[in-house]
């Protein structure tokens, strides 16, 4: 049964990212990125300041998944989101909602999200997706730290693979 409800929620993740997705990618920009914003706390200043440097910046409507900045940590980093990209918008989503601490590079564990999705930060995803993916909190200074030092975005793709490896469960004391 846990199986199956692990499943279903991953699915469900995968759903409401296609959902999300799917108006704000054909508003991508001219490189084909786009950075989706939800709809929490200063969102409309986020994508105003991303705006102003280039970027296209979307925040769409809210959903039921979208609630407030600490229920909306979660980082979904589309696969083909290049480094120079990430090394912009990351930090200035930090400024913007101190709550992250969940980055996850989407299709990691094998998943097949819409191709739109390869092209897309999604910052501000929901916490319960995070927790059922099993993802491992990341400290900001160690996200923003690995950044830097990434000298490929497959080394930054590397360290967040490796610091999202589910930690395995304790068996409960008999």
């Amino acid at each position: 049964m846990h199986h199956f409800v692990t499943r279903l929620l991953s699915y469900l993740l995968l759903a409401s990212l296609c959902i999300a997705v799917s108006g704000p990618a054909r508003a991508a920009g001219p490189d084909g990125y786009s950075v989706e914003i939800a709809d929490v706390g200063k969102s409309a200043d986020f994508a105003a300041t991303l705006k102003g440097k280039g970027y296209t910046a979307v925040v769409p409507t809210k959903n039921m998944w979208v609630t407030d900045p600490q229920n909306n940590c979660a980082v979904w980093i589309g696969k083909n989101v290049p480094l120079e990209m990430l090394r912009a918008v990351l930090p200035e989503a930090m400024r913007f909602n101190p709550y992250l601490k969940f980055f996850y590079i989407v299709g990691d564990r094998g998943e097949k999200p819409p191709q739109a999705v390869d092209s897309t930060i999604h910052v501000g995803g929901s916490i319960e997706a995070a927790l059922v993916k099993k993802l491992n909190i990341i400290d900001q200074q160690e996200m923003l730290s690995a950044l830097g030092k990434a000298t490929t975005l497959e080394d930054l793709h590397r360290y967040l693979h490796e610091k999202n490896k589910p930690k395995p469960e304790e068996k409960p004391a008999s």
